[in-house]
């Protein structure tokens, strides 16, 4: 038994894969690297189809469902094949590696021969490819997700495929999130939106938007002036702004709002008219002093960071 367990220790070892290593919010990047050959057959398994645009929401109530609808206005975007609304599949990275980790401990011999996360950008690029199957020749595929959870692992996950990274102020997001939920506790949505907030500002750090060509934008931003967002965000992915129709923002529908179009207490997933007075920013405002010690003392610094506010004096 002792030279079992040893075998397997070497593997973990190996493979870099530990406890800490599988938290969806950890911020060491040392782990992500992937083989050339991987890239390369990552790219041969996808084929030539141009760069999925993958929108990363911070977290659940972050915006996504609208940045979504903004976006797939854009005639050369096809957004959700085979109606798959929300593409979670950076979520699976810790079953992946345990996956390949079990593959190596099934035959030892193996652990030298395939690099440490290959696995990775193969069940990516495979998922890619099958979703691609549902979209017209020409398109460019247009994915979203609430969550960024092992977003570290996006470019070795997805190597060809490039990220909008969506933020939204904390506060609001709390509001949202326990208007939608009531049975979540404040203090752990506080604790879940700064640990997102952190792992997104890691993600910029070590991949600079300027050098991979993504973009982060704040949902308020979006919400304020949704047009010089999308001419935004044409330039940035290589979308042609001249073909978008500016003139149906407007008419866009609220989707998925906390606090409008409900059925009792329930979110309805459906469209409604947007009443004149709608504004999803500042619902925090009503906040009870402990509200906003317990958010500050669990994601003020966060709140910081990413510039939502110059200090804790609010």
């Amino acid at each position: 038994m002792g030279g079992i367990g040893t075998i397997k220790a070497l593997v973990r070892r190996g493979l870099g894969v530990s406890s800490r290593s599988n938290n969806g919010f950890n911020l060491d990047f040392s782990d992500t690297v992937v083989s050339e050959e991987a890239l390369r057959v990552a790219r041969e398994i996808r084929g030539e189809r141009p760069p999925t645009l993958i929108i990363h929401g911070v977290m659940q109530r972050s915006g996504t469902v609208y940045t979504g609808q903004l976006l797939r206005l854009h005639p050369n975007l096809h957004a959700y094949p085979n109606k798959i609304w929300e593409v979670p599949f950076l979520q699976l990275t810790k079953d992946i590696l345990h996956t390949q980790n079990h593959f190596f401990q099934i035959y030892i011999h193996n652990t030298d021969k395939i690099g440490n996360k290959d696995f990775l950008p193969l069940f990516g690029a495979s998922f890619i490819a099958y979703l691609y199957s549902f979209v017209p020749a020409g398109k460019r595929m247009l994915l979203k997700v609430p969550d960024v959870q092992y977003l570290k692992y996006f470019f070795s996950m997805f190597p060809y495929e490039t990220p909008l990274l969506l933020l939204r102020d904390g506060r609001d997001l709390v509001t949202s999130t326990i208007n939608t939920w009531p049975q979540k506790r404040f203090e752990d949505v506080c604790r879940s939106w700064a640990d997102s907030a952190n792992m997104l500002l890691a993600f910029q750090k070590q991949y600079p938007e300027e050098n991979y060509n993504y973009l982060t934008v704040k949902y308020e931003d979006i919400v304020s002036d949704p047009d010089s967002f999308i001419t935004t965000a044409c330039e940035r992915y290589s979308l042609d702004r001249t073909m978008y129709p500016y003139g149906k923002i407007k008419d866009l529908p609220v989707v998925g709002s906390s606090t409008i179009g409900k059925e009792g207490k329930e979110v309805v997933w459906k469209g409604v008219n947007k009443p004149k007075d709608f504004n999803p920013v500042g619902q925090w405002g009503n906040w009870s002093s402990r509200q906003k010690r317990v958010f500050k003392d669990i994601a003020g610094k966060a709140l910081v960071e990413t510039a939502y506010c110059a200090d804790f004096n609010w």
